[in-house]
């Protein structure tokens, strides 16, 4: 039986010029999950991420960690279907229409427009962001460009599908993606539906890890969301 940890991304640079890379604070989660896993022995016999730079550099970071304490952290594989849901491009291509549509997402994003605060500013705009994604998971927002809840969670579970089915028999698999995918994973295990399954994604906190067993035939879950590296209620982060 083998094992595969998902580990989300740490923190991102959340609406700056440059969102695809950690924040100081992400960095410090990666730091933090490198330093418990070396901690407690626990070793990876290959470790995997997607594409996005935040994904790739809390790989690099934890690593980093890891082997300074003298174990061997392998190399890291590149999974390009491992990258996040669109949102970019469903926010930009969709957002407009949903203020038109909906009072409260347009109250929403004026709001987040005139605001300074960090904190107040993500939570207006993740409330705005769910419904606008839960439309695109109903196909109520659709675009040819963009592409679809359906194709998202096919593509994620074909990739989790190559990196289990490959490598061999009880290998234990790290691999560091974003919350969507993680949602999928946990959509392979329990069957969720996608209301549940975008639910889920909103729950997964930055720098936490969710455990799976697998064979051939199985994919089972055994931890979601966990975060016993990150004991200090300042590295709680969800975007």
């Amino acid at each position: 039986m083998g094992f595969l940890t998902v580990v989300r991304h740490g923190q991102a640079s959340f609406h700056e010029d440059e969102y695809d890379r950690l924040s100081s604070l992400g960095e410090e989660q990666a730091r933090c999950l490198g330093a418990y896993w070396a901690r407690h022995g626990i070793r990876f016999d290959r470790v995997v991420s997607g594409p996005l730079i935040r994904q790739r550099r809390s790989a690099e970071i934890a690593g980093e960690v890891y082997a300074s304490e003298g174990f061997h952290w392998p190399g890291v594989e590149v999974v390009d279907e491992l990258a996040e849901l669109p949102g970019e491009a469903l926010a930009a291509k969709f957002m407009p229409q949903l203020c038109m549509e909906d009072p409260f997402v347009l109250e929403a994003m004026q709001r987040f427009g005139e605001s300074d605060d960090r904190a107040e500013r993500e939570r207006l705009f993740q409330k705005a962001f769910e419904k606008l994604l839960l439309k695109w998971a109903r196909e109520e927002y659709a675009h040819t460009d963009i592409e679809s809840f359906a194709a998202f969670i096919q593509r994620v579970r074909d990739s989790y599908e190559r990196v289990t089915l490959s490598g061999e028999n009880g290998q234990r698999v790290a691999v560091f993606t974003s919350g969507g995918p993680t949602a999928v994973a946990m959509y392979m295990a329990l069957g969720t539906s996608l209301e549940t399954t975008l639910e889920l994604a909103w729950q997964v906190r930055n720098g936490s890890f969710t455990e799976f067993q697998f064979t051939k035939d199985r994919f089972s879950l055994n931890t979601f969301n966990a975060t016993p590296h990150l004991s200090e209620p300042r590295l709680w982060t969800y975007r």
